[in-house]
């Protein structure tokens, strides 16, 4: 299932590799990819995304989708474990980087982009043919490496090279530094805007010299799996198209990120009618 994309521009466009997540009992579709292009969609844009999947393991319900997927024998493929001491992670196999030459030009003018890479598929530098756009960064495809058994570990940050644009974006999680805050240091100066996000404990947004803290909504968690990307999306569009402050735009990306982890994987995202709901809270 793919689509042959319009010529013009969507409102919300997604790089990365879709997932198979491994979970008890089978697999299911995963990556920031569909966490964050179906959360855009549900707030009522056009998106679109570019993606690396074998074909017959596209997931259902992507119906309205532009799709351009990078033809590719392997998944990019992730075992999950928790515990109280946090998640333990397994690459199992992994699906080529994305040929960056496959983006239309004109998709290089949608409104938000949004680089999230899982494995590092994406290089970093395509950021700096996005001038006329607002830039959304996933970091934590970049913060990552994995051992010989697929083990994976977080890295120093490295240099994410940062296009010229007025609103530019980073988020990542505290596991992602390996729960040292010292290692925000580089990241910081690279990004005007960053986004921290630490599970239960909210969130920390670092913007020139603030510090801002979101709380994080009272729930019963039962699966923190693409958290963080709907809250990125959510807080993108709200803050870029939307005209919200940033504390505005974190305030209800947060509501709905704690919507999400009431519910398994992509039943997670919340429906129009949950955002809506939010909204007008």
């Amino acid at each position: 299932m793919s689509f042959q994309p319009e010529r013009s521009s969507p409102d919300y466009l997604v790089l990365g590799h879709i997932t198979r997540d491994l979970v008890e009992g089978g697999s299911r579709p995963g990556g920031t990819v569909l966490y964050s292009g179906i959360m855009a969609q549900r707030m009522g844009l056009h998106a679109a995304m570019i993606t690396s999947c074998p074909e017959d393991l596209l997931p259902e319900g992507l119906d309205g989708f532009e799709i351009i997927n990078q033809p590719t024998e392997n998944i990019t493929t992730f075992k999950n474990l928790y515990s109280a001491a946090g998640r333990e992670q397994y690459l199992e196999e992994k699906a080529q980087d994305l040929d960056i030459s496959l983006v239309p030009e004109s998709w290089k003018k949608s409104k938000i982009i949004h680089l999230g890479p899982v494995a590092g598929e994406i290089n970093s530098e395509f950021s700096k043919q996005l001038l006329s756009c607002s830039v959304c960064y996933s970091l934590q495809g970049w913060l990552r490496d994995w051992e010989e058994n697929g083990k994976i570990f977080p890295i120093p940050p490295k240099h994410v090279a940062l296009p010229e644009v007025n609103k530019t974006a980073a988020f990542l999680s505290i596991e992602d530094i390996g729960n040292d805050q010292e290692k925000l240091d580089q990241l910081r100066y690279n990004f005007p805007l960053l986004v921290l996000t630490k599970g239960y404990e909210g969130a920390e947004i670092f913007f020139d010299e603030e510090i801002l803290t979101i709380s994080a909504e009272s729930v019963v968690e039962k699966d923190p799996t693409g958290a963080g990307d709907i809250f990125a999306a959510a807080f993108m569009i709200y803050w870029v198209l939307r005209g919200k402050s940033i504390v505005e735009a974190a305030g209800l990306a947060s509501k709905l990120a704690g919507l999400s982890v009431t519910r398994p994987g992509l039943d997670g995202i919340p429906s129009v009618e949950e955002i809506r709901d939010i909204e007008e809270k």
